[in-house]
């Protein structure tokens, strides 16, 4: 879940808290169910089961291509859009080597591995999170470009987290999750506070700058950019106002600059309907669907909304029963926020989910008065990527003050 502040409104059940694990993503939609378990920080959820979904049709979302698949598009794209992709040196390439069963489908490797990776391999941080920029990329899903993006950074807790692009088909490209952006959900979902360093396959775009800006680590975040070939930038370590000067701030927008920021606990006063209610009423002893409500209330209480104060949560259910879930992410220039379906998928995603077609049903709450809703897009994006999904909105409201 993306806060350490729960709250769950009292006519639903608190999920079990677990601890996090990072699941391994699959090559292809196929029949059968992975087992699968995933927590936050101070909690998650209770271990569930990941059932991926029958071959879908031809119109479907493609499969998630091969591991050698993989490595082909890479070249490939690395041939094309050279500029885009780290170019390893020769000597670069033989290193990372040992490194590249690594990862393995794990977007997020504990401070106690991360550590004793560069004891064993006789390299920094700096030097770790360089190598590990290729095989992030072989987790990424971008059926429309076939360009793999891959960012790995390292938390203040020393935790190290995985990002990866996400494009969906049939769909406009805006509604793409950048690797930079997945990292930070990452992180978000694990109750990291701070992400200290951070290694891209190229400069970041303006974009993800942009989102990066919503830290309150901000100033002290080091970008590190292997040269590629041919260089856009010379490679080396970039603070975030050398890579963005005179940008755009939360403080900017926000007239309390005790606001807290974006990977900072927050606390929205917000509560489900009398209607909401009902809904739950309607389906008591649908478990996973309960549990998908609780899990959705609470991501709309610690959704990052300072700007709009429109928070909002969302959670999936897979036809296994697994749920997993987001909450609604903004950004001070508005258009790089992050929608709740977009941070539930990622976390599908770090959990193994194998394609979107696995997805049986969505629960999204936000306010119902709303300036800001995410229902319309929402319903959208799923026509597309698993129309098979119900898609149920239970309306909140602002907790009166006592």
């Amino acid at each position: 879940m993306l806060s350490a502040s729960r709250a769950v409104a009292p006519s639903l059940a608190q999920p079990a808290l677990l601890q996090p694990l990072v699941g391994r993503l699959s090559v292809a939609c196929r029949a059968g169910s992975s087992s699968s378990s995933k927590a936050a920080g101070e909690g998650r959820r209770a271990a569930s089961s990941v059932q991926a979904a029958a071959a879908p049709p031809a119109d479907a979302e493609p499969p998630i291509v091969s591991p050698t698949q993989r490595t082909k598009l890479l070249r490939r794209g690395a041939r094309q859009k050279g500029s885009l992709l780290v170019d390893l040196s020769n000597t670069r390439q033989a290193e990372a080597q040992p490194l590249l069963g690594i990862l393995e489908g794990k977007f997020r490797v504990a401070p106690e591995e991360v550590a004793a990776l560069q004891a064993q391999h006789g390299v920094g941080e700096e030097e770790l999170l360089a190598r590990l920029i290729g095989p992030a990329a072989e987790l990424a899903r971008p059926p429309i470009s076939s360009f793999h993006v891959g960012a790995v950074g390292l938390g203040s807790s020393g935790a190290l987290y995985v990002g990866v692009n996400l494009e969906f088909v049939r769909l406009p490209l805006y509604n793409s999750v950048h690797a930079e952006q997945f990292l930070l959900v990452n992180a978000l979902h694990h109750g990291e506070r701070e992400i200290r360093r951070l290694a891209v396959s190229a400069a970041p775009c303006g974009h993800c700058r942009q989102f990066y800006s919503e830290l309150a680590c901000a100033p002290d975040v080091n970008i590190l950019l292997p040269a590629p070939r041919p260089a856009v930038f010379q490679g080396g370590t970039y603070s975030l106002g050398q890579l963005l000067p005179m940008r755009f701030k939360p403080a900017d927008l926000l007239p309390d600059p005790a606001t807290p920021l974006l990977l900072q606990p927050q606390d929205n006063g917000v509560q489900l309907t009398a209607a909401a209610r009902e809904l739950l009423h309607a389906r008591a002893g649908d478990a996973a669907f309960e549990r998908a409500a609780a899990e959705a209330l609470a991501e709309a209480v610690g959704s990052y909304s300072p700007y709009s104060r429109c928070p909002a949560g969302l959670a999936i259910v897979t036809q296994g029963g697994g749920v997993y879930s987001g909450g609604y992410v903004e950004s001070a220039a508005y258009n790089p926020s992050l929608p709740p379906l977009q941070t539930a998928i990622v976390d599908a995603v770090i959990d193994g989910m194998p394609c979107y077609t696995a997805v049986d049903e969505v629960v999204l709450v936000e306010l119902a008065d709303g300036q800001v809703q995410h229902a319309p897009t929402t319903r959208v994006i799923l026509e597309q990527i698993a129309p098979q999904a119900r898609l149920t909105v239970l309306p909140a409201e602002w907790v009166a003050a006592s």
